[in-house]
Formats: C-alpha cells, structure tokens, sequence
C-alpha cells in the first residue's frame, strides 16, 4: 500500500461518567478517564491528521456532569496540539457532543447534527486531502438507515463515519446493511455503536467497529482501545489497533483431566492464570487488570474437591503477576468424575440412576421427570434474581440471562457431586473409569 495520504486516530463509545464493572471502586487507573488520556497522548505523539470519534462519547446517565470536563480537557489538548476532532453523535450523546463542541470552539466538529449527512475536508499544505462524511443522531432512537440519504463520496479519497447498528434488521439503532456501506465506495467506514472491536477489508477498503474505548462489563472481552486509520493516495485505507484499555475482560479455561487432587487441582488452576496473564500483559503493556470468568473441564478422580477449590479461587485476593492484577469473577465448574458413566448406569441402584441422569444431561435429552427438576430451578433462580434483600448488593446481574441453561449445569453439577459420593462410599460398586479421550473430557 502506497504511503499514507492521511493519518487518522479513531475511537468511539466512550460513554464517559461509567466505570468498568467486577473491579475496585476509585481507581484512577481504570477510568475511562484515564484511558482518553492515553488517546490524547497517543495522537500527539504520532502527529495525526485528526482525531475522529465515532459517537456515544457520553454516558446518557451522567452525561453533564462527569462526562463535561473530562471531554472538554481532553478536546482542549487536541486543539492546542493544532489536531482537529471530528465527531458523529450516537444515540446516547445525541443532545450533549454538540454542547462540548462549541465550548471548545474551532477545532472540533461534529458532523450530520439534524440527521443529515455532512463533510468536512482535511487539508494539508493548502490542498484536500481526506473528505469525512458523518451524520449523526438527533435522539435516542432512528428506525431506518442512514444510507439512505447518503450523497455519494465524489472524487475525493472518503472515510464516512457513522454511529449505528450494522446488519441488525429492525434495531432502534440506525440500522445499517454492511453491503450498503461497501456500495459507497468510499476507502473506510468508521462505525460507532457496537462495543465489541471489528474490522472488515474488501479490494483495500475497510470497516472499523473501533469497540469501546475502555471495556465496561465481561460482554465486552478481549484487547480494546483506539485505532490508527492511515488513508492512501488511491484511497484505499488500513487499520492498527492501539491497545489502550487499562481494564480486559476474557473468558479463560483450565484443564484439570487427571488431576490428583486439590494441589494439583490448584496448581492446574495458578498456571493457567499465569499463563492468561503474560498472554494478554504481552499483547496490551497498559493493561493493570484483567478480570477472568474460569471454566474448569476435565475428568479427575478429586472431583469432590473440584467445587472447594473454585470457591477459593472466587475468595482469594487478587493476583499480582508482573504489574498486572488478575481477578476471577466467576467459576464455570464442567469437570467431571473419573468414572465410567456408560457402565454404571448399566447397573442398579442410586449410583445407576445418578450415572443414567448424568448422562441425558450431557446428551442433552432430559426425561419428563429430567425438566420437571429443571424447571423447579429455574423457579428457584427466577425467586433469587426477583429478591430485594440482594438488591443493594447488586448481586442479581451475577446470574445469567439464561435461566434454563444455568438450571441444567446446576443440576448436572449435583449429579455428579452425589455420584461421586455414591461411588466413593458404596463397597459394592465399582469406581471403574473409562479411558480419558475428547469426547468424555
């Protein structure tokens, strides 16, 4: 690809006024403050054209009063720096960006206010080198596409920049056919809405979903942070994540197949959390915490100590592992006993019975009497999520939004907990264990 015709700096959803959840209130380094900061250094640094921002910069909930100063600072900065700022507004900031806009002053724009498509041209030594095209909300809400409207890019190399939801038919959100964005022609479509990162390329164009800034809640895994564009002289356009975030949410395995005991279940454990940490620190050098949802899968003749260890693993303090502070904020247990569950529900009594439900559970074929269990804990899931004791806590967005599906994998996990004791405490029956392979892993 030819040298750069343009060097753009994107980010977009921002939501200033929020902070990440699952980890410690009031700390300065896991702002989303903090990481505009990091942006705002990262576009001086590197001499960019233009900052661009792709919407919902502010959190509709504290919109005024924290999110004000933060981006007024942050723009103040850019503008000193002789950087200019383009920005569409999306459905949360749609009656505060352009309030931030004006109290800066020139150097910040915010282009389609009205909902009606707008440009704005980059120049360079007296000559147009880039056109941005944005339209942006003018409320919470737009039903249809805004390419509609879109005029066309003309002769000059385009980035169009757009706050909407991109094939989801029917969303309230600007709902926006990714063919309809490659059909413009334009070298790079810069999209806001969507907090998980994207980036799709086509004959050299491409389509940025630049992701939250800084991620707020375990939906939003893996790196995030800002992105450099660079624009061609053919128009084409490429694009380099900046992984700023100082917060990363993963979801992570551990495989304690054979495992011996609650040591060695504990060291499987610790090694796969080191491992996560030096992976993740390696690829983002700014991260200071990384919060981890752990799954446990296996088969291990120490079954039973399989649920102590994963409630010590949610209990213990956080793990420092080479600057980096490595949190569990919840434990998936899918480990399994060693025993042959084809075997011993060929047998009779209640360690057959134990061993024939396990084994419609993982089949996914309860019986009638199979659901009626199920749906008696969803009820009881259904009373926990509803109770107000646990409402100050804020311990009911723990559980997960499908109710069912939790019901099984608790039912599945008391399965095999009896099991285990049955076989561990029963002489007459036999704690064979078929050979460990893929399928019973």
């Amino acid at each position: 690809m030819p040298g750069p015709r343009a060097r753009l700096l994107v980010s977009g959803d921002l939501h200033l006024g929020r902070y990440p959840s699952r980890v410690p209130p009031g700390d300065p380094a896991l702002t989303v403050e903090a990481v505009v900061r990091s942006l705002v250094d990262q576009a001086i640094e590197r001499a960019v054209d233009a900052v661009v921002l792709t919407g919902d910069v502010a959190d509709q909930s504290n919109k005024y009063f924290e999110a004000f100063g933060v981006l007024e600072r942050a723009l103040h900065r850019l503008v000193d720096a002789g950087i200019p700022v383009v920005a569409v507004a999306g459905n949360h900031d749609h009656d505060v960006l352009g309030s931030v806009a004006e109290a800066v002053g020139d150097g910040v724009r915010v282009l389609g206010r009205g909902q009606v498509w707008e440009s704005a041209s980059l120049e360079r030594g007296g000559r147009e080198v880039v056109r941005l095209w944005g339209w942006s909300f003018a409320g919470p809400a737009v039903h249809t596409s805004p390419l509609d409207d879109f005029p066309g890019v003309g002769d000059v190399p385009a980035v169009g920049i757009v706050h909407a939801d991109l094939d989801a038919v029917g969303s309230r959100y600007a709902p926006v056919p990714m063919d309809a964005l490659w059909a413009t022609g334009a070298g790079a479509w810069l999209v806001g809405h969507v907090h998980t990162p994207r980036l799709e390329t086509r004959d050299g164009r491409i389509v940025l979903v630049p992701g939250s800034l800084q991620p707020l809640d375990p939906g939003e895994p893996g790196p995030h942070g800002a992105w450099l564009v660079e624009v061609a002289d053919d128009g084409t356009a490429a694009a380099e994540k900046l992984p700023l975030a100082t917060v990363r949410y993963d979801a992570l395995s551990a495989d304690l197949d054979g495992a011996q005991d609650a040591v060695e279940i504990r060291e499987r454990v610790a090694r796969a959390l080191r491992a996560h940490a030096d992976a993740v620190r390696e690829e983002a050098p700014a991260l200071r915490r990384a919060v981890v949802r752990l799954t446990l899968r296996g088969r291990t003749p120490a079954y039973r100590a399989v649920e102590r260890v994963a409630a010590e693993v949610v209990d213990t303090a956080d793990t420092a592992v080479g600057g980096l502070t490595v949190a569990v904020d919840r434990v998936d247990d899918q480990a399994r006993p060693a025993l042959d569950l084809g075997r011993l529900a060929e047998g009779s009594g209640p360690a057959a019975t134990l061993a024939a439900l396990a084994l419609r559970l993982d089949a996914g074929a309860p019986s009638e009497s199979d659901l009626a269990l199920i749906r008696h804990g969803v009820e009881a899931l259904q009373r926990a999520r509803r109770a107000r004791v646990f409402e100050p806590l804020g311990r009911s967005d723990r559980l997960p939004p499908d109710l069912e599906a939790e019901a099984v994998a608790r039912l599945r996990r008391q399965t095999f907990r009896m099991l285990d004791e049955v076989v561990g405490q029963s002489p007459s029956v036999e704690p064979t264990a078929a050979p460990l392979g893929p399928a019973d892993s």
